[in-house]
């Protein structure tokens, strides 16, 4: 892996829409994000030299229910294990803070199964659970 510093910190509302850019994300007004990014349980940044390459979060109900969001890697720094350095530091976060049986949930783009599945998620549905679904308010998008 490269030469990486992980932050625990928020990215700031800047740092977030860009990478969103990166992701193919669409906009989220920036007032919106700040209070957004503000609200999270658990925030990291991976900065290389001066520049934010990489971000996650945890958002839920801070008790028994959590929510992997935002886990997102520049895509000239993917593949070179900043989105595994990523996610080791949420799933230890969340092994010190929070109690056997707490849900974690996610969502994962198309194609990034596999990488979610070296931390112990399972797909959906299966056997046991539905599909998962979504919904963007007041929007056409469904995307």
């Amino acid at each position: 892996m490269c030469d990486v510093r992980i932050l625990r910190r928020p990215a700031s509302a800047d740092e977030y829409m860009e990478m969103r850019r990166w992701a193919g994300w669409s906009y989220i007004d920036k007032d919106v994000v700040a209070t957004g990014l503000e609200n999270s349980l658990f925030s990291l940044c991976v900065q290389r030299e001066e520049e934010v390459v990489g971000h996650g979060r945890i958002i839920g109900d801070g008790a028994f229910t959590l929510y992997i969001q935002d886990v997102i890697v520049k895509p000239k720094h993917q593949g070179s294990g900043i989105g595994t350095k990523i996610m080791d530091e949420i799933m230890n976060h969340i092994n010190e803070e929070y109690p056997k049986g707490t849900m974690v949930c996610l969502l994962a783009a198309v194609g990034t199964e596999d990488f979610y599945s070296k931390f112990g998620f399972i797909e959906r549905p299966n056997e046991v659970y539905g599909a998962g679904m979504i919904q963007f308010m007041g929007t056409a998008d469904e995307s």
